[in-house]
C-alpha cells in the first residue's frame, strides 16, 4: 500500500508557490510507526494482522519468565518483586508466590507437575506447589541463576552467573557442577533431540552442546555477545538467538572470559542466507570456516580463541542481534541480523519462525521463503518470551510486564499511524491518496 501526502508550504504573508509531497511505499517508510492489529510484508504491503489481546497485566515492571503446564496453564515470573502468576486456560490470573529475592529470571514446569523457579541475586531454585506452596529446592551459591531446563533422565539443569557453570540436580534437589562453561553467564539451556544439554552463554556468545558430566562442544561462536534464546524443533534443528550487548555483560564491565579447554564440534559451517536491514539481495554463502573432516575424526582439547568486540549499539553498521538455524550436521546458517533490534525470543511454527524484539515489542514471521513480515506489534517496550499454549502464541513483555495472546484469525479491523511528518514551516495540507 502506498500513501501520497500533498502540502503548499507557506510564510507569514503569502503561501509559497510550490508543493512538497510525503511519499509511503517501502516497508522502511511504513516500519517506524504504530501497528494495532496491522502487520507489514517486507515489500511494503500493509494488511489487517491477528488480533493481539491483552490476557494479563501484572501491574509488574518486567516479566522476566514464562513456563507453560500440561493443563494450559501459564506462569510468569516478574521483576523486581519476585511474583510468581499462574493464568489458567480461561484467563483468571492468582498471584501464585512472591521470592525472597527480587528477580524470577527462570521458570521451568517439571513432569511431575511441579512449578521450579529460578531466583536472583544470590539465586536459589524454589519448588513450588499448584496451591503456592514453595520451598527451597536448591542453592548453587551463584549470584544469578539464568535458565532451567529438564533432562530426559529427569534431572533440573541450572544456568547460573556469574560464574557461568551449570549444574544437574536430581529428584531430591542433591546438585553437582554438570559443567564449567568459564563463561560469565550460562544465559539459555535447551535439550535436543538427541538429549544432549544445549546451552548459551555470555559475554563471547558460545553455543554448547553438553554430552556428559565435564564433556561439550563448541557447536557455535557468535561474533555476538550473548546466546539470548535456544529452541529445538520437531525436525531436530536447532534455533538459537544472539546479541550484541546484554544486562549481563554491562554488570561486568564488557570483560571478556576464555571459553577453556573445550573440545570443537568436527564440523562448523557457518553459511550467511539473508540480512534483514537492506534492501540488497541476499549474500552468497561465505566459505567454509574449515574443510570438513574424515567420517570419524579425532578430537582434541583446545581454546577457542575470543571473539572480536562487538560495535557499541548505536555504531553505524554495527550488528546488535542474529537468528540462527543449526543443522543436525551442524551446519549454520545466519536467517536474519539487525542493526536496530535485540531478539529475546522465538518459536519455531509451520508457517515460518516467529520471533521478538525490543523495538515496541514487536513480533516478527520468518517466512520459509526468508521474507520477514512484522506480524504485531505490543506497543511495550520488549516482548520477552513467546510460547505455544493450547494452539495460540503468547507473548509476555516487561514495561509494562503483561501477557498477550496472538489469535489466529485476522482481527475485525486495525489501524497504522505514521511517524509524525514534520513540514518544518507554515504549511496547509492538501490531498491524500493512496
Amino acid at each position: 500500500m502506498k500513501f501520497l501526502v500533498s502540502w503548499c508550504l507557506g510564510g507569514s504573508i503569502a503561501l509559497a508557490a510550490g508543493t512538497a509531497v510525503w511519499e509511503m511505499g517501502t516497508y522502511k517508510d511504513f516500519i517506524g510507526g504504530t501497528f494495532r492489529n496491522v502487520s507489514l510484508t517486507r515489500d511494503g504491503r500493509l494488511m489487517v494482522g491477528p488480533e493481539l489481546k491483552t490476557v494479563f497485566a501484572s501491574e509488574q515492571p518486567l516479566v522476566w519468565a514464562l513456563a507453560r503446564a500440561g493443563d494450559g496453564a501459564v506462569y510468569l515470573g516478574t521483576g523486581h518483586r519476585g511474583r510468581v502468576y499462574q493464568v489458567d486456560a480461561k484467563g483468571a490470573s492468582t498471584l501464585l508466590w512472591t521470592a525472597p529475592e527480587s528477580e524470577v529470571f527462570a521458570l521451568e514446569a517439571g513432569p511431575d507437575g511441579v512449578l521450579y523457579a529460578g531466583t536472583s541475586p544470590d539465586g536459589k531454585v524454589y519448588k513450588i506447589t499448584p496451591d503456592g506452596k514453595a520451598a527451597e529446592f536448591f542453592a548453587p551459591h551463584s549470584k544469578y541463576i539464568w535458565s532451567l531446563a529438564f533432562g530426559s533422565d529427569g534431572a533440573l539443569y541450572v544456568g547460573t552467573g556469574d560464574g557461568g557453570k551449570i549444574f544437574r540436580v536430581d529428584r531430591t534437589g542433591k546438585g553437582e557442577v554438570w559443567f564449567d562453561t568459564r563463561q560469565s553467564h550460562v544465559t539459555s539451556l535447551a535439550v535436543d533431540s538427541q538429549g544432549a544439554l544445549l546451552a548459551g552463554t555470555d559475554p563471547n556468545g558460545i553455543l554448547y552442546r553438553v554430552t556428559a558430566k565435564d564433556k561439550a562442544f563448541v557447536l557455535y561462536d557468535s561474533s555476538l555477545a550473548e546466546i539470548r534464546s535456544i529452541h529445538v524443533a520437531s525436525d531436530g534443528f536447532i534455533y538459537a538467538a544472539a546479541m550484541g550487548g546484554s544486562t549481563a555483560k554491562a554488570q561486568q564491565g564488557g570483560t571478556t572470559v576464555s571459553a577453556g579447554d573445550i573440545v570443537i564440534s568436527p564440523v562448523v559451517q557457518s553459511i550467511t542466507v539473508t540480512a534483514s536491514e537492506s534492501q540488497a539481495p541476499p549474500r552468497p554463502p561465505e566459505p567454509p570456516k574449515q574443510a570438513a573432516p574424515p567420517a570419524q575424526p579425532q578430537q582434541t582439547p583446545v581454546s577457542p580463541a575470543t571473539s572480536a568486540p562487538t560495535p557499541p549499539a548505536g555504531f553505524p553498521g554495527a550488528q546488535k542481534s542474529a537468528l540462527l538455524r543449526i543443522a543436525p550436521d551442524n551446519t549454520v546458517e545466519t536467517l536474519w541480523t539487525s542493526t536496530d533490534e535485540n531478539v529475546y525470543a522465538l518459536l519455531p511454527q509451520p508457517q515460518g519462525l516467529l520471533f521478538s524484539t525490543d523495538d515496541h515489542g514487536r513480533i516478527y514471521r520468518l517466512e520459509p521463503g526468508r521474507q520477514t513480515t512484522l506480524i504485531a506489534q505490543t506497543g511495550e517496550e520488549e516482548t520477552t518470551r513467546l510460547a505455544l499454549v493450547g494452539g495460540a502464541v503468547m507473548a509476555a513483555t516487561s514495561n509494562l510486564g503483561k501477557l498477550y495472546r496472538l489469535e489466529q484469525s485476522p482481527a475485525a479491523s486495525g489501524t497504522y499511524e505514521s511517524q509524525v511528518r514534520d513540514t518544518g514551516s507554515v504549511a496547509r495540507w492538501g490531498k491524500l491518496s493512496w
